[in-house]
């Protein structure tokens, strides 16, 4: 009767150390699944973030590439401008010399 009584408190024992050596396995089973979800909505947070970075990226050099092709217009606008500003001068100052020798000969004429 002793022995039966002590198998069975080593029965009860070994139930109950296989009872609780299942409910800590469910509870590291557990905080694996909730550390994976964790891990899974950073990752999917940094996913987005770098996402939403690579759009600004794109955005910000096409903008920069519309202000350097207005920039480049302006420029060649600007050097036409010039140029044709250059011309004018040009054919002012032509015109002044003729007005000028003109007057001269004319000058010269008159004191003949």
């Amino acid at each position: 009767r002793r022995a039966e009584a002590e198998r069975d408190a080593v029965q009860q024992q070994l139930q109950q150390a296989i009872a609780e050596r299942d409910q800590q396995h469910t509870a590291s089973l557990e905080e694996q699944r909730q550390a994976e979800a964790e891990r899974d909505a950073v990752q999917q947070q940094l996913q987005q973030a770098m996402a939403e970075r690579d759009q600004q990226h794109v955005a910000s050099l096409e903008e920069q590439r519309r202000a350097e092709a207005e920039r480049d217009a302006v420029q060649e606008q600007l050097q036409q401008a010039m140029a044709e500003r250059d011309e004018q001068h040009e054919a002012l100052l032509g015109e002044q010399r003729r007005a000028e020798a003109e007057r001269d000969a004319v000058q010269q004429q008159l004191q003949q």
